[in-house]
Parts: C-alpha cells; sequence; structure tokens
C-alpha cells in the first residue's frame, strides 16, 4: 500500500479531497451607533455566517465579497473552525455578492464555494457638532473661521508637531472687504480619541501666519484664495507645503506651491523676514515668498491645453500609510475648472493630475480634453487603505435648495465615488480610469447635531471641506468644512462619520 501511495505521489496524483460546498451563508450589516433613536449600521463593514458540510476537511475558509460598480473584490479568510467572519474596507452603499469558500491547502488552489447571497452596505452618515439643527447652533472650529478651509495631519517623526491637526483657512475679513488671506489655526495637543478637544478646536493665528494677497498684485500673485498645507517627508526635508490657488494680473486662477522655511510648524513661507507673505516683491522672482508654479493655464509657458482656470486643489497620496508625503511618483491632484468647449458644458468641473516625481501633468484624452468629473466643484480625495481612495464632490448642477437672492456658493449634494489602483495600469498608481464612473455616485448623509437629516439647502451650502483620521485609524474621521445658510456669512465647523 505503501508503494502505491508514493508511486502515485510521483505522478502528483492524490486522494481526492474530501470538501464540500458550505451551506447558510447569510450576510447582515454591522450595528455602528444610535442617534436620535435610530441605529446606524456600519458603511463599510458587513458580517458574514455559514455553515460547514458534514464531514468537510477544510484548510481554512475565504469569505470574498464582489461589488457591482467596478467588480473589485474584497476578502478575508477564517480557520477551518470558524462560522463567521468580518468583510471591511467595504464602499458605502454598496451591493456585494458573497461567497464562502472552503480551502483545500493555504494558497486556496483547490476549493469548493458556497451559492452567492448578496446585501447592500449603507450611506456614510456624518454629524455636524454642536446644538440644534441651524447653522448658527453649529460649533466653530476656529473662532475666524470663514472659508477656504483644510486640515493637515502630523505623523509622530514631527517634532514638536508630531501627531497634530492644523487647519489653513481663510479668516474672517470686515464685511464688504475681500476675503484675501490664507492663514493658519493650530491645536493646543496631540490629536486623542478621548480628548475631541485636540482635533475639533483650534486657535487662530491669522494675521502672523501664511499668505496674504499681494498689494500691490504681482503678475502672477494677485489674490490669494484656497490652499492645502502638504506635510513632506523628513527624508525629502521635513517641511510643509503649502498648495494654494492665487489669482493674477490676468484675473485668472492658477495653482502654486511655496515651502515652509520653519519646518513642520508650517507658519513661516517667507525666506526673508520671518512672517507673512504680502508684496510683489515677495512673490516676484527672487523675492522671500517666490512660489513655484504647479498647475499652468492655457497660454502659460508651458500651459495646459483648454484649462483656462485651475481652483480648489487637492492633493492625495496613501495618507493611511504615512501622513506625510514622500513625493513618489503616481500621487495625484483634483483640481476644478470651467466649462470647455468640446469637452465639457457643465461650468465646474474636476482636472486630475499625476505627479511625476518632478512635476505635476494634467492628464488629457486621446481627443486633446482633459480627463473630467463632471458637473464636480470642490472635489476631495480621500485615502482608504491600498491603493483604494473615495472622492467627495458638490453637485452644483442640481439646484433644489438654493437661494435665488443669495450670491453665496451653493455646491449642491454631495456625490461619492471610490478608485481601486489594481483596476489598470501599475496597481500601486491611481489613475483616472481606475475611478468609477459618476453614474455610480452615491449619495452622503449628513446630519444636524440633533440628529435630524439636513435638507436640500442646507447641504448644498456646504463648501471647502476637508476629510481627515485626525489619530491615523479610520475609526475616526472628521469632516472640516465651512458652511452657511445661503443668508450668513460661511463659518468652519466640524462633522464626524457615525458609522465607519
Amino acid at each position: 500500500m505503501r508503494l502505491i501511495t508514493a508511486i502515485l505521489a510521483g505522478l502528483c496524483i492524490y486522494p481526492a479531497w474530501a470538501g464540500a460546498s458550505p451551506q447558510n451563508v447569510s450576510a447582515s450589516k454591522v450595528a455602528a451607533a444610535t442617534v436620535a433613536g435610530r441605529q446606524l449600521t456600519s458603511s463599510s463593514r458587513l458580517q458574514v455566517t455559514w455553515t460547514a458540510s458534514p464531514g468537510d476537511q477544510t484548510h481554512h475558509f475565504k469569505i470574498v465579497g464582489t461589488e457591482n460598480a467596478q467588480g473589485t473584490t474584497v476578502s478575508t479568510t477564517a480557520a477551518a473552525a470558524a462560522t463567521s467572519a468580518t468583510l471591511t474596507g467595504l464602499k458605502s452603499h454598496t451591493t456585494y455578492s458573497i461567497t464562502v469558500e472552503s480551502c483545500a491547502n493555504e494558497a486556496c488552489t483547490v476549493s469548493s464555494t458556497s451559492s452567492a447571497v448578496s446585501i447592500e452596505t449603507d450611506r456614510e452618515e456624518w454629524q455636524f457638532q454642536g446644538t440644534g439643527s441651524t447653522v448658527g447652533t453649529l460649533t466653530s472650529s476656529v473662532s475666524d473661521g470663514n472659508a477656504r478651509l483644510s486640515a493637515t495631519r502630523f505623523g509622530p517623526d514631527a517634532g514638536a508637531m508630531a501627531n497634530r491637526v492644523q487647519l489653513y483657512y481663510g479668516p474672517m475679513s470686515p464685511i464688504g472687504a475681500p476675503q484675501s488671506t490664507l492663514s493658519v489655526a493650530v491645536a493646543s495637543a496631540e490629536a486623542s480619541a478621548a480628548n475631541p478637544a485636540s482635533y475639533l478646536t483650534f486657535t487662530s493665528r491669522a494675521g502672523t501666519t501664511g499668505l496674504h494677497s499681494a498689494s500691490p498684485g504681482s503678475t502672477l500673485i494677485s489674490t490669494i484664495l484656497t490652499g492645502q498645507g502638504v506635510p513632506v517627508a523628513r527624508e525629502q526635508g521635513g517641511f510643509v507645503r503649502l498648495f494654494f490657488e492665487a489669482t493674477g494680473a490676468d484675473n485668472k486662477a492658477r495653482v502654486f506651491s511655496i515651502d515652509s522655511k520653519d519646518g513642520y510648524y508650517g507658519l513661516d513661507f517667507n525666506a526673508g523676514s520671518p512672517g507673512i507673505c504680502s508684496t510683489a516683491a515677495e512673490y516676484s522672482p527672487g523675492g522671500g515668498c517666490e512660489p513655484t508654479l504647479a498647475i499652468a493655464v492655457e497660454g502659460d509657458t508651458n500651459g495646459n491645453d483648454k484649462i483656462s482656470n485651475a481652483r480648489q486643489q487637492k492633493v492625495a497620496w496613501p495618507t493611511l500609510d504615512s501622513p506625510h508625503w514622500d513625493m513618489s511618483n503616481g500621487s495625484f491632484m483634483v483640481f476644478t475648472t470651467d466649462s470647455i468647449t468640446g469637452c465639457s458644458s457643465y461650468g465646474m468641473n474636476h482636472g486630475y493630475a499625476v505627479w511625476n516625481g518632478s512635476a505635476w501633468v494634467v492628464q488629457y484624452q486621446s481627443n486633446g480634453c482633459p480627463k473630467l468629473f463632471t458637473s464636480a466643484q470642490a472635489a476631495f480625495p480621500l485615502h482608504s487603505g491600498g491603493a483604494k481612495y473615495r472622492l467627495y464632490y458638490g453637485d452644483p448642477s442640481l439646484t433644489d435648495g438654493k437661494v435665488a437672492s443669495s450670491p453665496l456658493p451653493f455646491l449642491g449634494p454631495k456625490k461619492l465615488i471610490y478608485a481601486d489602483g489594481s483596476m489598470t495600469g501599475q496597481p500601486g498608481v491611481v489613475d483616472f480610469e481606475d475611478w468609477e464612473a459618476q453614474t455610480s455616485a452615491r449619495d452622503v448623509v449628513f446630519l444636524w447635531p440633533n440628529g435630524e437629516p439636513m435638507d436640500a439647502r442646507a447641504e448644498g451650502y456646504i463648501d471647502d471641506y476637508h476629510f481627515l483620521t485626525p489619530t491615523g485609524s479610520p475609526e475616526l474621521q472628521v469632516m472640516y468644512v465651512t458652511i452657511t445658510d445661503g443668508a450668513i456669512r460661511p463659518i468652519a465647523v466640524t462633522a464626524i462619520l457615525l458609522n465607519p
């Protein structure tokens, strides 16, 4: 008998595997929070249960969820004795087909698969901080916060700034005066989930930090607009690269960058006298605040065809891996641009640029049109782990709730799409083609502090937002945002994801 077994082994012939498909597979939603007496379930997790077939000799189980928008999969494994597992890292408000495989070996090269079950994850629900159900009763994150809000998280190797969150924002200006400053607001302590004030409350440093509009204006820098502080890895110098939008003498908006001169403090961007940048001489070539042009427009030297303005830029890199940008190839930027004849008739669109190690390269289709997210404003990309990202944006073509007499920006309802870098090209790089089609965009739910859902008017006036994991954990996700009701001046506030 041993001789026969040895001969069969030599011929790579083995006895049939005594495995059978798992039975009674079911999937259910995972409880996350209770708000206003309503039970919320997770937007990114599902619980899966099953029973093994009698006599099954499985090595382990593999649980696979396949979503219906792009066909991407999420999987996990469970021991041979297990009867349940949790799938994580799922897309919100998305239908998944789930199977359980009984694997014969470690590599699962031989398996028996169950019948599939389908279930839909819940929408994300973000609750604003404060009281009641009006903009006026929301809690301000910084006392003079008004517009152009973004947030920066520093990692554990940032010295005195280690594990802190810092805001770059436009402070309130006198009524009737143009809003023309990009300032800094600082936290009082390292971000800790046990201390909400450490990531929800900030102290203004307006007037002594950041960038002011040039007076008189320079050729490229006249009015300072939105900004984003990106902490650069210590191996690359250990500083804050401030990306910002500014209009020049030609009234065109471009995206620039400038590096801090005080390391990770990120308060001083003037290579001359310490302090703010505010004069044409400082912003001009050779000046203490000379910026680098990141996204040029049509007509500039090395300009980008069909891009007449570039605004509201946001840079994305794997922030869950490290909050500090290592400047590696494949990081990407989204930016708002205008309608483009022959490419998009919508008034607001988003272009897409990829970092090649030394410059931002705007992506184009074969017909010469920029690759665009159409009818999208104030888009923000958020790392979700690996080469996966979320993109939140407003759809200004949907005007339900807009106050006809209000001059304030109305961005419409907020939408959410996902990207998976494994879809096309290099698996670790997120190309434009790795994003879901906008027809797959799902809604995002926003709640007042009392738990009531915001209506179309309140949601439409959410603007200049930045999503962040202040402690580095996806269990705590915060939205730093400016908001108005269409009547009052915008204020800087926060919202927290209740059902991650």
